[in-house]
């Protein structure tokens, strides 16, 4: 007999028991035997880990020396019993996670079992292909109840529920559906319940209970744990819900009394009426307070059993009063973009979460109303907190008043507005909406496009292919109920970059102030991210600048054909490979007041490139500072930064005059032939392959621009192209 650790005592016993196994001490005795913890046994040799199944907050065990699977509680004595793989036997474990083997006859030899559960002191452990045994516990004999043939399905855990009926459920992986297993001491036989709606690859290596009859499911790759109302077996929905978050594993089995329940122990919960999914019947957003002092709002975070639902307040259930992490600094208004302040405390960075009502219907819609999507916010010192303005779009026909809102911090990413979640917090609080009426006036409309193509040699002629830098582009001009500029939003995607020099992207406000701009409402969004932190109003210039990106060249993650044809994307014939669209933005430039609409610029208002700062734009007096080199399109204004000396140099003719734009007299940007280096055209265009001149791919161009735009203004066509010459 092997004598284990804590276990002196079972030793002496044993020597004087008859008993086929030794009585090992220490069974679960918390919670009258019945623990309400989650056990997962995990790993190649197990390592058993005590998960809290409110919140998924798990504590780990030292490895075990051998690995163990097809685990159940049995509520008969209060052990975990289960299959050792290694050795092949069973195995009895007590509360100290020590394990000692149990002499059963009758189970077949050199078979291991991944899937058992423990009813009314029967162990039974399953294996596909094999057949399930039934082993009693109290004569240690085992018995087969399912034939190998009756054995299909390829289970990786089941679990009895805890009415004491017998009843006996499973997900299978493959196909995510819930079964119950019927007969199994006879003419077993899976009966289909319905489809859990989990979607993506799952195997679900723990399941359990808890005592109202719901299911748990620890999905081995991801830790997460769903939820099945099993409450009423009369009636069973097999649909699942995502409940909280575990250890991830490669190999999982799980272990609960069925007849405990979840219980939140140093939890905390939301405020927010119970519509909004806020206490923990409801699978209530709630975040375990663990002893690091990181990953709140505010200056602290508080605990409790469970919700105190509103009209109830989480800050009057004593001290310290938490809810001081999110404020307002002025009430939101329909079709803008409201400030929310964020005080981050802790040192470590969390990612927060924010959802809002918008429709005032008592619930928060995953799809629609999550706000702030896991945006990274670093933490204080350790002794001051960090503070954050994050900016929210306001829908048009957002609900007026006082609507509900959820903000979360959790140390990582996808956390919903419900279900638990270890480290972190979550506050509720209630914004206030005003009601302002918004039109939308879109260049050239909401559904199509015009592209910008530039020449970066200005005022050099360089390649004149025109694929430098290509974007899409359009404006959408949004204004008050007077017809007044409340501010533009401007969308766009980079096309192509076929540029040996770094090259910005910005847009200038012809007459429009820098200060008449908020500029701590200007937004950025990058491939669907907001860039909360990022200002993209420019310092230090006359007229209002908003910089889309300092440096293209950093936006294109993945260049198409690199290597020795240059690290470009999107210009050589043949290489069109990269379907996505690597940068894909949207800026928005709100005023302080509203801007009368004849003061505002026409369109396309005036995008243009530069260089991007502190790198070097070519040789000469190109060769400094790359933010003085800027190409706008023919006839516009240039910035308060620009190099004007590099007009009516090289082959560049302009005559530029400070003061003359913008307006009719502005004379900027052509060569001799009043050919541009920068061209706005009114649909998606295809762009001359990387080397190849413009007017050898469109060679309408020339008589288009000599005559000053009055004939061939279809050139641009590409029916009136070389096909040859384009990119494809």
């Amino acid at each position: 007999m092997k004598c284990l650790r804590h276990s002196l005592l079972a030793c002496s016993l044993a020597l004087v028991s008859s008993s086929a196994y030794s009585i090992i001490p220490h069974a679960f005795t918390d919670n009258g035997g019945c623990p309400s913890d989650a056990f997962l046994f995990q790993g190649n040799p197990s390592t058993i880990y005590k998960v809290d199944l409110s919140s998924g907050f798990y504590q780990a065990s030292d490895p075990m020396s051998t690995t163990v699977n097809g685990v159940g509680f049995n509520e008969s004595d209060s052990y975990i019993y289960g299959y050792d793989n290694t050795n092949l036997t069973v195995v009895r474990i007590n509360q100290l996670f020590d394990h000692e083997a149990v002499a059963v006859t009758g189970l077949p030899g050199s078979v291991t079992f991944p899937t058992g559960d423990v009813f009314n002191n029967k162990y039974y452990l399953y294996k596909s292909g094999v057949g399930m045994y039934e082993v009693d516990l109290t004569t240690l004999v085992a018995t087969q109840v399912m034939t190998a043939g009756n054995a299909s399905f390829g289970l990786t855990d089941m679990a009895f529920h805890p009415d004491g009926s017998g009843r006996l459920f499973a997900v299978e992986n493959s196909s995510k559906k819930l079964y119950e297993i019927t007969n199994y001491d006879s003419s077993a036989n899976f009966f289909e319940i319905g489809d859990t709606g989990i979607t993506g690859s799952s195997t679900f290596g723990a399941q359990y209970f808890d005592a109202n009859g719901y299911l748990y499911l620890s999905r081995n790759q991801d830790g997460l744990v769903f939820q099945i109302d099993i409450s009423d077996l009369s009636s069973i929905s097999a649909t699942a819900v995502q409940y909280s978050s575990g250890p991830i594993s490669g190999t999982n089995d799980g272990a609960r009394c069925a007849n405990a329940a979840i219980v939140a122990a140093n939890t905390d919960f939301g405020d927010a009426p119970d519509t909004y999914k806020t206490t923990l019947a409801a699978n209530g957003a709630r975040h375990y307070n663990i002893s690091e002092v990181n990953y709140f709002f505010g200056s602290a975070v508080d605990t409790e059993g469970d919700a105190l639902v509103s009209p109830a307040s989480d800050d009057a259930d004593g001290t310290p009063n938490d809810e001081d992490g999110i404020s307002f600094p002025a009430n939101f208004k329909q079709g803008s973009d409201a400030l929310i302040q964020v005080t981050v405390g802790g040192s470590a960075a969390g990612y927060v979460n924010a959802w809002i009502d918008w429709n005032n219907n008592g619930v928060f819609d995953e799809s629609t109303e999550h706000a702030v999507t896991d945006e990274l916010l670093a933490g204080g010192d350790g002794v001051t907190p960090a503070t954050y303005l994050l900016k929210v779009r306001v829908p048009d026909d957002a609900a007026t008043g006082q609507l509900w809102a959820r903000f979360r911090i959790s140390k990582d990413t996808g956390t919903l507005s419900y279900g638990g979640v270890s480290y972190g917090e979550v506050e509720d609080h209630q914004v206030t909406v005003d009601a302002q009426t918004v039109t939308h006036n879109w260049y050239p409309s909401s559904s199509s496009w015009v592209t910008l193509v530039y020449e970066d040699d200005w005022p050099q002629a360089g390649d004149f292919d025109f694929n430098d830098v290509a974007l899409y582009y359009r404006v959408d001009t949004v204004k008050d109920a007077a017809g007044d500029i409340l501010r533009y939003d401007i969308y766009g995607s980079l096309r192509a970059y076929g540029a040996d020099f770094a090259n910005g992207f910005a847009v200038k406000l012809d007459g429009i102030a820098t200060g008449a701009v908020d500029s701590d409402r200007t937004k950025l969004v990058v491939n669907g991210s907001t860039l909360h932190t990022t200002q993209i109003l420019e310092s230090g210039t006359t007229d209002a600048v908003a910089i889309i990106s300092n440096n293209l060249k950093t936006e294109i993650t993945a260049p198409t054909c690199s290597g020795t044809l240059g690290d470009y994307y999107r210009v050589w014939t043949g290489c069109s490979d990269d379907a996505t669209d690597q940068f894909v933005f949207e800026a928005s430039i709100p005023f302080t007041s509203p801007v009368a609409a004849a003061s505002g610029p026409s369109m396309p208002l005036n995008p243009f490139i530069f260089g991007t700062p502190g790198i070097d734009h070519g040789d000469g007096t190109r060769a400094s500072d790359g933010r003085a080199i800027e190409i706008h399109l023919k006839n516009h204004d240039v910035t308060s930064k620009a190099n004007t000396a590099l007009f009516a140099t090289d082959d560049d003719t302009s005559a530029y005059v400070d003061g003359d734009c913008p307006g009719v007299s502005c004379d900027t940007y052509h060569n001799t032939n009043g050919v541009p280096w920068a061209i706005a055209i009114d649909i998606p265009w295809d762009h001359p392959s990387e080397g190849t001149n413009i007017l050898e791919a469109y060679p309408d161009l020339s008589a288009f621009a000599t005559s000053g735009g009055s004939t061939n203004t279809d050139w641009y066509l590409r029916a009136n192209s070389v096909v040859s010459k384009l990119f494809e």
